[in-house]
């Protein structure tokens, strides 16, 4: 395992907020309080952080934990920005980003995506009385069909009315917010189309041996070539709008940076280390990129020197998304759980690793896909998406479940990054389109 030249946690700074993915501690500024001493679990001697609340400091709000049930430890009780920090100056993990996306091929014409209207105001309502979607503050919009094979991705690009989606038929289609209309069927000259998300105003779509960006308003169109001409894009992550990661086939993740004065994207690096398996997902938090593997290897990248940090065997079997929200790192699998981990003890004869807080079961069902966000509340929600083709949706971090969509097949692609919105990608090549709504009007 790779040292790390400056120690640091591997989960990103305390941030309140559901992202797929260090503070400075002044010479004169007191030590930080243990916040394993907090939770009544401390076990180093000695210990360098406080056994003790700073005089000035007011009492914290400490939740012990007994006897897990259905419900794990978290300190924080409400969102917060990702630049948040803890008064520890332990990190947290971040926001998330949807697992697998697609993007429409270079043929896809977008100049007459128009700014547009808020998605959840435009979007054509179904018929009433549809039972596909039933819960607390979730509410069925639209179903939009058009694919004849699985959807792999869903993604509203800013400054366009356009939702997009890419499917392993070959083809990207563009839908109207506003009628539900399919406007444009864009086929993909390398075929299918791994994954498709939205960065900005761009929509990126992974395929074979590339990454294909269109410019939503000004219709330019880039080929980001990989290294492996035959290597298939399996993830995509953009979660800062700044930098994108795709991860291949052959187990290596790109990276690359956008330039936006340009208007195009210049590689940066090419990571490998996952021994051949392919990158089935991809999450950010502050300096770190976390990747997971179809073999279940979950591993850390410092992004600064670019070097992987820590690795671990996640799960048994594929690990399908990896979220970060607050101090802990989510992952799913398609062995059926969802996993909550975070940082162990910082002890100085040890490399930094990760250990399990937490493990959700669904009832022997795969977990195929996971997201998260905030829902008309600005509470924290989890969509877990499993085999049967129902995407349960559970409050954080109880776990309490609050909802559930049915689809035609299981459900590989979610985007949640429309606020207010939910959009789906099944197997059976369905677009389906969910608003969040007061949970009092629900």
């Amino acid at each position: 395992m790779a040292a790390v030249q400056r120690r640091q946690p591997l989960l990103p700074p305390a941030s309140h907020q559901l992202r797929r993915g260090d503070t400075a501690c002044s010479g004169t500024a007191p030590p930080p309080v243990c916040r394993y001493w907090k939770s009544g679990h401390c076990g180093r001697n000695p210990c360098r952080f406080l056994h003790a609340d700073p005089a000035e400091a007011p009492p914290a709000v400490v939740v012990v934990a007994k006897k897990r049930s259905n419900t794990w430890v978290n300190t924080s009780s409400k969102i917060a920005k990702p630049s948040a920090t803890t008064d520890e100056g332990e990190a947290a993990v971040p926001p998330v980003s949807p697992p697998p996306s697609t993007k429409p091929s270079p043929a896809t014409n977008a100049r007459e995506a128009a700014v547009p209207p808020a998605a959840s105001d435009r979007v054509q309502e179904p018929p009433v009385g549809g039972a596909w979607c039933v819960g607390d503050g979730i509410r069925g919009v639209a179903r939009l069909e058009g694919h004849s094979k699985a959807v792999t991705g869903v993604a509203v690009p800013e400054g366009s009315g356009k939702l997009f989606s890419g499917s392993l038929d070959g083809t990207v289609r563009a839908w109207d917010c506003a009628t539900g209309q399919c406007v444009r069927v864009a086929p993909v000259q390398e075929g299918e189309v791994g994954r498709l998300i939205a960065m900005g105003p761009w929509v990126l779509v992974g395929v074979r041996g590339a990454v294909r960006a269109l410019h939503a308003g000004s219709g330019n169109e880039l080929r980001l070539r990989l290294p492996a001409d035959g290597a298939q894009v399996t993830a995509l992550l953009a979660e800062d709008d700044e930098r994108l990661f795709a991860g291949a086939e052959d187990g290596a993740i790109y990276m690359w940076r956008l330039d936006r004065e340009h208007q195009r994207f210049d590689e940066v690096a090419a990571l490998a280390g996952h021994g051949g398996h392919a990158v089935a997902s991809l999450a950010q938090g502050k300096g770190a990129l976390y990747s997971g593997a179809s073999d279940g290897g979950i591993r850390v990248w410092d992004l600064e020197t670019r070097r992987c940090v820590c690795r671990f065997a996640g799960h048994a079997s594929m690990v399908t998304a990896l979220l970060c929200w607050d101090r802990f790192l989510l992952s799913s699998s398609v062995d059926g759980t969802v996993k909550a981990w975070r940082s162990k003890p910082d002890r100085d004869d040890v490399e930094p690793e990760l250990e399990v807080h937490y493990t959700h079961r669904e009832e022997g069902e795969r977990v195929v896909a996971m997201d998260g966000t905030h829902d008309a509340d600005k509470k924290p929600v989890l969509l877990v998406s499993r085999g049967d083709g129902i995407v349960r949706v559970y409050d954080l971090p109880s776990f309490k479940p609050r909802g559930q969509i049915h689809c035609n097949g299981e459900v590989t692609a979610m985007s949640l990054r429309t606020p207010g919105m939910v959009f789906t990608g099944d197997a059976s090549g369905e677009v389906r389109v969910v608003k969040w709504t007061p949970a009092a009007a629900a």
